[in-house]
Formats: C-alpha cells, sequence, structure tokens
C-alpha cells in the first residue's frame, strides 16, 4: 500500500508536500520556542549571587481567564518583614536590601559604576550577599561610600539618589554598584518618609547550616501565600530584576500573534500543496476506483502520501525552527524589546508540540483534498481526471463572496475611532478579505476570464488565446496562485503601511505639542538631579522648563477597544510647571491643577472633575481626579499622571528629562549649565518614547511577517512548479498539433502575466480600502505614509516569483515532450 502510495504521487507532489511542511514545522517550532521562553526563561543572576533565599514582592497581578499583566516598576515589601523571616525555622540572618540611583560624576579620574545608574546605590549590608571586602571599613558616615575601583581616602564626586556630593572612599569591595551605610541608602531610596516609607525592596535570607533550600522555600511560600515571591537558585535573578515579568509577558503575548498567524498560513500553504497533488492523480485514482479501490481507500493512499512526505521534513524543519528561535531572539535583543539578560530558553517540548500541531494539518488537510476524488462516481472520476471540476463548489464560492465586502465594513471602524485601536479595523479586513478571495477565487477567475475570452479581438495571437482559455478552464488552478500571491501583497501591504501611518500620525501630532521645545537628559546620572531644574530656569532665553518621565500604569476598560481586564500603558508623568510648555491641546481644565493625586486624560475618555481608579506600575492602586482633559492623545497616550502621584511608585523615582519652552528671541546658550553639570546633556530632540518610535514589538513582528510571506512565496512557487511540470502530457498534444517550442513559451509567457497580474491587482485592491480609510482618518489624505515604494516592488516580486517557477520548468517539460 506504501509503495503504490508512493508510486501514484511522484517526486513532484511529494517534494510539494515536503517543502510545505517543513516551512510550517519551522514556524511552528520557533513559535513555541518563544512560548515556553516566556513561560520557563530566568535571567542570570546579576548581583545577589550569594543568597540563599531571596523574597520580593509580585511583579504581576492576576487577571481572570488570562495570564497576568506584569508590573515593570518595582513593588516593595514592608520592613517588618525583615524580623518576621529572620525568625523562621531554618533562616540564619535576613537583610532588607534597596536601590536607588547612583553614579559617578563624569570628570572624576574614578571608572563609572558597573550596572544601570537608576539602581547602581545599595546598603552595605547587602554587600554580604553580592560580593567581599577587598580593603578599608564599611561606610558609617553620609559621606563615605564603597566602591570597586578607587583608592582609600579618596575623595569623589558621586550623584546619588539624585543628589551631587563628594564623598569619601572607606572601602574597596569585589562586587558591582556602589555602597553607603544602610541609614544613608534608606533615606537616598526614598523610604524615610512618602509612600515607600518603612519598605525595602527585597528581603535576602542567609540559611542555617544543614537547612534545606527548597524545604526552606516552601514553607516560606505557604506562610507568605501568593502576594509575595519566594525565590531560589536562577531564579534569584529574576527577583533582582522587576522588568523581567513585563519581557516574558511580551515573549507570551508575540508567541500568541506568530502562532495564530502562523497556523493560518501553514494550513493554508499545506493544504493546497495536498490539493495540488491529488490534482495531478485525480487519473491515477479514478483507474484505483474503476478497479475496486474503495472511497477509504483512496483517502488512506492520499493519507499515507502525505504522512512520508512531512516525516522526511521532520527533522530538517525542527532543527531550521530552533534555528529561526534564536535569530529571532537576538532580534528582540537587538531593538530592545528583550533583556540581554534574559535567554530563550531550548526545550524538546517545542518541537514535540510542533510535531502533533503539524500532523494533525496534515492529517485534516490530507482528508479535505482527498474528499471529493474519493466520493466521485468512477465515471465521473474517470471525466474530471482529464480536466479540473467544471464548478467550483457553491458554497466555497458564496462564503468567500460574502466575507470581501465584509472585510469593508472593518475597514470603515479607523473613520469613527481615531486611535489606536482602530488599527484592529484594517488588519482583520485585509485578513478576512485575503480569506474571501481563496475561497471566491475559481469564480472569480473563471468569471474574469470568460469576459476576457469573449472579447478577445479576432487578430489575438494564438499564445495569447490559449493563454485566457487555459486560465478559464483551470480556474482552480489559476484562482490557487493568484490567491496565494495575492495573499502575499496584502498582508505585506497592509501590515506595513498600517504601521507606517499610524506611526506618522502619531509623530506629527506629538511634534505639534512639543514642537520649539527643548530638552536636558541626564542619562549617565540615572535621571535629572535636584538642583538641574532652578539652574536650567535661570538660563537666559528660557520662557519656561518642566520635569516630565513616562511610567506604566494598568487601567481597566479606560479607552476604545480595552479588554475588560487590566491593560498596561504608558503614561506621562507631568506637573503643574508643564503648562505653557508641553501643548496637549487642552480642550477643558487646565495642566495647572496636575497636583496631588490628580490625571489629565483623553477628552474621549473622561471628564474634568471624574473620579478615576487604577493601578501603578508598582501595584499600588490609586484614586485620582481628572483636572484637565485634552485631544492629542494619539501623540501622547490617553492618560497624563500628576508628578506628586507618581511619587514613590517607580523604580528610579528621578525625571528622565527636563522640557525646555524658549524664548521667541532664539535658543538660549546652555554652555555654561554643562560646564557645571557634567553628564548632563542637552538636545533638540524631547525623548518622550510616545513620539512616533516605532515599539520594538512592531518591528519584531514585521520580522515574523517577512518570514511568513516569505515561507508562502517558496510554497506557491514550489506549487507553480510542479503544477508546471505535471502539464507534459498538455504539451505534448500542443506540439503534436503544430505548436512549436516558441508558441509554447509564448502561452507561457501571457500565463504568467496574467496569474502575476490578477494576483499584483488584487493584493493592493483589496489591501487599498483599510489603507485608504485608515489615512483619510489619521492623516487626513487617501493615501498612506511610508515607503509606497513597497507597491511596485510586490507587484514586481509577484511578476518574477510567477515567471521563474513558470519559464524554467516549462522549457525542460515541454523540451521533454516532443
Amino acid at each position: 500500500m506504501i509503495r503504490t502510495s508512493l508510486a501514484l504521487a511522484g517526486i513532484g507532489g511529494l517534494a510539494a508536500v515536503f517543502f510545505a511542511v517543513l516551512g510550517g514545522m519551522a514556524l511552528a517550532t520557533a513559535a513555541g520556542v518563544v512560548a515556553e521562553s516566556g513561560l520557563r526563561s530566568s535571567v542570570a543572576t546579576q548581583r545577589l549571587g550569594r543568597a540563599d533565599v531571596v523574597v520580593s514582592a509580585r511583579q504581576s497581578l492576576p487577571r481572570k481567564e488570562d495570564l497576568p499583566v506584569a508590573l515593570p516598576e518595582r513593588a516593595v515589601l514592608p520592613t517588618s518583614l525583615i524580623a518576621r523571616l529572620a525568625r523562621f525555622p531554618g533562616v540564619a540572618a535576613a537583610t532588607g536590601d534597596v536601590s536607588f540611583p547612583a553614579a559617578v560624576i563624569p570628570g572624576s579620574d574614578v571608572p563609572a559604576v558597573e550596572g544601570d545608574p537608576a539602581t547602581a546605590g545599595h546598603g552595605w549590608s547587602s554587600l554580604a550577599f553580592t560580593g567581599s571586602l577587598r580593603a578599608g571599613r564599611a561606610p558609617r558616615d553620609p559621606g563615605e561610600v564603597a566602591l570597586r575601583q578607587a583608592r582609600l581616602g579618596q575623595e569623589v564626586r558621586l550623584m546619588v539618589g539624585g543628589r551631587p556630593g563628594h564623598y569619601r572612599v572607606t572601602a574597596l569591595v569585589d562586587a558591582p554598584g556602589l555602597y553607603v551605610a544602610d541609614a544613608t541608602a534608606t533615606e537616598l531610596a526614598g523610604r524615610t518618609s512618602g509612600p515607600r516609607a518603612s519598605t525595602v525592596d527585597l528581603v535576602i535570607l542567609r540559611l542555617a547550616p544543614g537547612a534545606n533550600t527548597e524545604a526552606v522555600a516552601a514553607g516560606l511560600r505557604e506562610l507568605l501565600g501568593e502576594r509575595y515571591e519566594v525565590a531560589t537558585g536562577r531564579f534569584i535573578g529574576d527577583a533582582e530584576s522587576p522588568g523581567m515579568a513585563a519581557a516574558r509577558e511580551l515573549l507570551i503575548v508575540l508567541s500568541g500573534s506568530i502562532g495564530g498567524i502562523s497556523l493560518l498560513v501553514v494550513g493554508f500553504v499545506v493544504g493546497g500543496s495536498l490539493s495540488l497533488s491529488v490534482n495531478r492523480q485525480r487519473r491515477d485514482l479514478a483507474l484505483l476506483r474503476a478497479a475496486g479501490a474503495t472511497p477509504r481507500q483512496v483517502r488512506r493512499t492520499i493519507a499515507i502520501q502525505a504522512a512520508v512526505a512531512a516525516t522526511a521534513a521532520l527533522a530538517p524543519g525542527l532543527l531550521l525552527g530552533y534555528h529561526l528561535a534564536g535569530r529571532f531572539g537576538d532580534l528582540l535583543v537587538s531593538t530592545g524589546a528583550l533583556p540581554a539578560a534574559l535567554f530563550l530558553v531550548y526545550s524538546p517540548l517545542p518541537a514535540l508540540a510542533a510535531v502533533l500541531l503539524l500532523a494533525a494539518v496534515v492529517r485534516i488537510s490530507a482528508w479535505a483534498a482527498s474528499l471529493r476524488v474519493s466520493r466521485a462516481s468512477v465515471p465521473g472520476g474517470l471525466a474530471e481526471s482529464r480536466s479540473e471540476p467544471r464548478e467550483p463548489s457553491k458554497a466555497r464560492t458564496a462564503v468567500g463572496l460574502l466575507l470581501m465586502p465584509a472585510s469593508f465594513v472593518l475597514s470603515v471602524i479607523p473613520l469613527l475611532v481615531r486611535t489606536e485601536a482602530a488599527v484592529i479595523g484594517p488588519a482583520n479586513a485585509a485578513l478576512l478579505a485575503v480569506i474571501g478571495l481563496a475561497l471566491a477565487g475559481p469564480h472569480l477567475v473563471r468569471t474574469v476570464t470568460g469576459a476576457l475570452a469573449d472579447r478577445l479581438p479576432s487578430r489575438i495571437s494564438a499564445a495569447a488565446w490559449l493563454a485566457v482559455n487555459n486560465a478559464r478552464g483551470c480556474a482552480l488552478r489559476t484562482a490557487g496562485a493568484v490567491a496565494a500571491m495575492a495573499m502575499v501583497v496584502t498582508l505585506g501591504l497592509s501590515f506595513a503601511l498600517t504601521q507606517t501611518t499610524i506611526m506618522t500620525a502619531k509623530a506629527d501630532e506629538a511634534a505639534l505639542g512639543l514642537r520649539g521645545l527643548l530638552a536636558v537628559t541626564a542619562d549617565r546620572l540615572g535621571g535629572i538631579p535636584d538642583g538641574l531644574l532652578p539652574d536650567v530656569r535661570g538660563v537666559p532665553g528660557v520662557l519656561g522648563a518642566a520635569p516630565v518621565a513616562t511610567t506604566t500604569v494598568l487601567t481597566r476598560e479606560f479607552a476604545f477597544g480595552d479588554d475588560p481586564g487590566l491593560q498596561d500603558r504608558t503614561a506621562l508623568v507631568l506637573g503643574p510647571d508643564a503648562h505653557g510648555v508641553v501643548d496637549l491641546d487642552v480642550s477643558h481644565g487646565s495642566l495647572r491643577e496636575l497636583v496631588g493625586a490628580s490625571i489629565a486624560v483623553d477628552e474621549h475618555v473622561g471628564a474634568v472633575g471624574e473620579s478615576r481608579e487604577f493601578v501603578m506600575g508598582d501595584g499600588a492602586t490609586v484614586k485620582a481626579r481628572v483636572v484637565a482633559t485634552y485631544r492629542r492623545a494619539l501623540g501622547f497616550g490617553p492618560l497624563v499622571v500628576s508628578r506628586d502621584l507618581a511619587a514613590g511608585h517607580t523604580t528610579g523615582g528621578l525625571a528622565s528629562a527636563i522640557l525646555i519652552r524658549p524664548a521667541v528671541s532664539g535658543a538660549p546658550d546652555f554652555g555654561d549649565l554643562l560646564a557645571r553639570w557634567p553628564g548632563v546633556k542637552a538636545t533638540e530632540s524631547p525623548p518622550i518614547a510616545q513620539a512616533g518610535a516605532f515599539p520594538a514589538e512592531v518591528v519584531a513582528n514585521l520580522a515574523v511577517l517577512v518570514v511568513l510571506l516569505g515561507y508562502v512565496l517558496v510554497a506557491v512557487a514550489n506549487r507553480l512548479v510542479a503544477t508546471t511540470t505535471a502539464r507534459r502530457e498538455e504539451f505534448r498534444a500542443l506540439l503534436r498539433l503544430g505548436a512549436t517550442p516558441g508558441q509554447l513559451r509564448r502561452m507561457l509567457r501571457w500565463e504568467a502575466v496574467l496569474t502575476a497580474g490578477a494576483a499584483a491587482g488584487a493584493g493592493v485592491a483589496l489591501a487599498a480600502v483599510p489603507l485608504t480609510t485608515l489615512s483619510v482618518s489619521f492623516l487626513g489624505r487617501p493615501w498612506p505614509a511610508g515607503p509606497l515604494w513597497l507597491v511596485p516592488a510586490s507587484a514586481l516580486l509577484v511578476a518574477v516569483v510567477v515567471w521563474l517557477a513558470t519559464a524554467l520548468p516549462a522549457r525542460r517539460a515541454y523540451t521533454g515532450s516532443r
């Protein structure tokens, strides 16, 4: 049975299925690696390598029927927990750990402090878990410090907790960061007053000799419940870095989007390849039926062919998938979406999941592809073995014709809602239109080519006449190539130009609000230090200055398109001094009122005087009053948080920049200011994340889409090659009737022109409708922003692929047919 099945399929049919499954296996495996990494990866311990157990606040909040949402800001613990944990059986000592911004002021003869300046400072007690004392003594007074590279007794200029000062080195340590007395660290970290009074970042535990680490950790988890995290071993690195939970959540989200579209594309390609293989065998399968084979035996024959080709593709597909996952991880790190310290997890689980998934896809596709030919009567099957089925399925055609106009309805969403959520409409519209084209393609091809054939001029060449009537008579074959190529054009143009249009609209709107502004930053110092703002305001020519920062907040159904559960969003942090500096196009209220527990919101989601409850980035639930509404939410986000409200709820606690409104007379001279504040920079580009920069997730999704569309192109090219080589009998018949090889070449050239033109035209048309409505809504014009050369480039790419996949194998086919 196996030998007969393989003999019927031939190398061409098996190769088409092999390459389709190969690419599908690679994509599924890569998506599985990303998903598993989001669930199981951990970052290597950076600082607390000598700790036995580390207790931290939970850096995520649960959501019903969904994954927890990550908290990117450091959630804190009460200091009372230290004594409580110190008394736990098996614990020898418990130490509270805090971090604060710290940096060596440039210009000193001391090397820069290792690590992130926003969290490089620590209390002396934590040194026992991070390194060791090499020389000197512990810092005791507020003006003393321990460094890795310095001289004992040396005076160094430091910026700690946003405060510049001179410190005397009393100790040299073998550990990253800088260390001050515990009381000084508590004060610099803002733990003596305010929202974070009497709190610590972590509680570090040293266990008693002979204590079992995992047993103690299990006991602590039972004691503390779900409110706190207990980390041991390699998971201590997660406790050190609060942003790791957010990075893992991003991996899960990306794997979901990658897996969803990949599964759709893989099913499309594998199903098309199997249909092609079955169509090539219709005559042989009809003869099998005539010889007495049952429909079940025919379906089993196709299933065996699919299983053999898929089995051969498993090993190389899995290897390629793991390689793709590694390259995708490198891309995420290079774009800043993934911390370099968070590595992908490689295990057999993604491979197993990919095998099971592709096995199901191949089995279902084989069954669907063989269903019609196995059920056909023997005379009908023999009749259809010489040509395609006379009429495409009416149900399939009806569904396709309904989906395409339905996609146009989704395209209207941007005209109704001018927010980033409106992108859902064009994205789904393009996908729905492609599916509709794939279903209704045979009917449309037959209708269009029929109309074209009836209107061909009498003097048209025989090659062109044959090409048009071939497309009409073999509508299923032509429509398969057209739909697949059109999907590449539609999805590629739709995704790329949608993102560039949205980013351009955001950048334009943010530019209006930041027009004429300058900025001062201090990234090397961990943030804007105390005292810099008054000095900036004192520079001649400065009309106004306001510190700005960004944070993450979690809201419930705050704006249109939000999920019912918690959703994280970036929010600007401003104060009353932002009035007259940042132009949010305020419609009601005033930014002068941004004091205390207050917020400003998009005019479409709230009104002045309302009270809103949401969750800050560290997990603290707050209630704030709306004091202003504004119109430029696309450029600046739908929520602005007051500086007083954000205080105590961010990891570093310092502003990221000072926005400056210069006087009309000209740009201020910051030369003296920069000389007095080493490490501070002046720029004409305010560093606000909302201002139109491409998010790393968009870049990652674009890279995945390119791989997917490349997979489709290769699969379609492979299908065209197999289809062309299977037409040897047709070429032989034409040669016997007197056609010359030159006429065959011209006929195939016309067929390639028809296929490529139909694919490019349909793809551009299906992408044009949603892109037009999006552009009208966001840009006020009917064409999108971005690289419009992608339109002719896509058409050219389709033409080249179709031509190469048709002309090269055809030459061999009709040469061998003479």
